[in-house]
């Protein structure tokens, strides 16, 4: 299952009351774990900051503007993002049939740790950097952006980079195919 650990930001910007929040403790395993979300404005346009809980692996999804269906097509402009995110980090794709069956449905929680929303802030502050150095987003190269910012070593990941961990993970997933 697909699980979003929202932001309250985030909660209040999809209109998901609090009644709508999954609660079960059932801890539902899948490859790569839960991802927390934030929205954030970023050169004056709106973002959706996306972290996977595991790898820290990241990247942002722009124009997503408030409307009635927002929060019903979230999950599916995800996955259209996380597997544009797999081709240019060069995930085999004939292997991504896990991530298919995990991610078939989707729920969304609170945010639960102070120290992955204080790793989601540290690359909110990289990404606004290297998209601002770079002219701002109808100058930057935003693929690029994620890549760098995904291949930067981080020091709660023993100085390993996000690709590098999501990388290990998904070779470790094939070996038990």
């Amino acid at each position: 299952m697909l699980t979003f650990k929202c932001t309250k930001k985030v909660l209040e910007y999809l209109s998901i009351a609090p009644t709508e929040l999954a609660i079960s403790t059932e801890n539902k395993t899948t490859l790569f774990g839960a991802w927390y979300v934030n929205q954030l404005t970023i050169n004056r346009r709106n973002v959706f900051l996306f972290m996977n809980e595991k790898t820290l692996l990241s990247f942002i999804s722009l124009g997503a503007k408030k409307s009635k269906t927002l929060k019903r097509d979230f999950p599916s402009t995800f996955l259209y993002h996380f597997f544009m995110l797999m081709k240019v980090m060069r995930f085999p794709i004939e292997n991504t049939g896990q991530l298919v069956d995990d991610y078939y449905q989707s729920e969304f929680r609170k945010t639960e740790s102070k120290s992955l929303l204080g790793n989601m802030n540290d690359l909110a502050h990289l990404y606004e950097h290297f998209i601002l150095v770079s002219g701002g987003f109808n100058n930057c190269d935003l693929t690029e952006i994620i890549v760098r910012v995904n291949q930067t070593p981080q020091r709660n990941l023993g100085g390993k980079t996000s690709m590098d961990i999501a990388h290990d993970i998904f070779a470790q997933s094939t070996k038990v195919m």
